[in-house]
């Protein structure tokens, strides 16, 4: 399977790693735009421009979502070209007829390497040849394929938007509030813990705990006043709201 990997972004990186081991997989070249060196330490060749890119049995493109359309214009029209986005639709990809989407269900950061063993990879294509390659990509990095649509796949992403990166930014804020209280944010690591741990045997649903549930006005009050900033307490409200009217339901 000898495939050509665009971008060097935290997924591009992800992926060159995993591809590198993978048995059955031959990385032909890794495009990186930033990069003037021929090749990487273990001897993939390194280009950075398209027009640099040999012929191969598959394109894969980790970059940013606006860029897919764009630079998949610019290969073979005779290609699979696949994105790994999300997000978007496997129509982003116009020109080519043999397209198709390596969507891996994971957050992806610097310096940190998954377990792809443990992830699902979205997959979806135009053709049923070309969806047999990617279910077999997916196998040679140990990954789970999973066949979704589109549509499907825009569904998963945004309950993963809600899971992971307001998540994320709800922590941002819990550590900034520990901060300005003088204390410490590894406080709460247990509690986070526990959050996902419980998750095993419990659904969110039936997990959840706190003062909203409980419909605690006083402690509910008690909060509001050490927030200062009237964005935090909008968002605190309106969470507040969403828990019990879903709690009613």
């Amino acid at each position: 399977m000898k495939l050509s990997l665009i971008g060097a972004g935290n997924l591009g990186r992800q992926l060159y790693r995993e591809f590198l081991v993978a048995p059955e997989v031959e990385i032909l070249q890794w495009m990186d735009r930033k990069s003037n060196l021929p090749q990487t330490d273990e001897g993939v060749t390194l280009v950075n421009q398209i027009g640099a890119l040999e012929e191969v049995d598959c394109y894969v493109l980790a970059i940013a979502d606006d860029a897919i359309e764009e630079i998949s214009a610019q290969l073979p029209l005779s290609a699979l070209v696949v994105h790994t986005a999300g997000g978007r639709p496997l129509t982003r990809i116009k020109k080519q007829e043999r397209k198709g989407v390596f969507y891996p269900i994971q957050s992806f950061s610097s310096n940190r390497r998954i377990d792809f063993s443990k992830i699902s990879i979205g997959i979806e294509s135009s053709s049923p040849d070309d969806l047999t390659f990617l279910k077999k990509l997916a196998n040679q990095i140990n990954a789970n394929p999973l066949v979704l649509d589109s549509k499907k796949r825009l569904a998963l992403h945004l309950a993963a938007v809600f899971a992971n990166n307001f998540t994320n930014h709800l922590l941002v804020q819990a550590e900034q509030i520990c901060a300005h209280y003088d204390l410490s944010f590894a406080l709460l690591k247990p509690l986070l813990k526990e959050t996902i741990d419980k998750l095993e045997v419990l659904s969110p649903q039936q997990a959840q705990t706190g003062p909203a549930l409980r419909n605690d006005s006083k402690t509910l009050a008690a909060h509001r006043e050490l927030l200062t900033d009237p964005e935090l307490i909008t968002i605190y409200d309106l969470l507040t709201k969403s828990i019990q009217k879903n709690t009613e339901k």
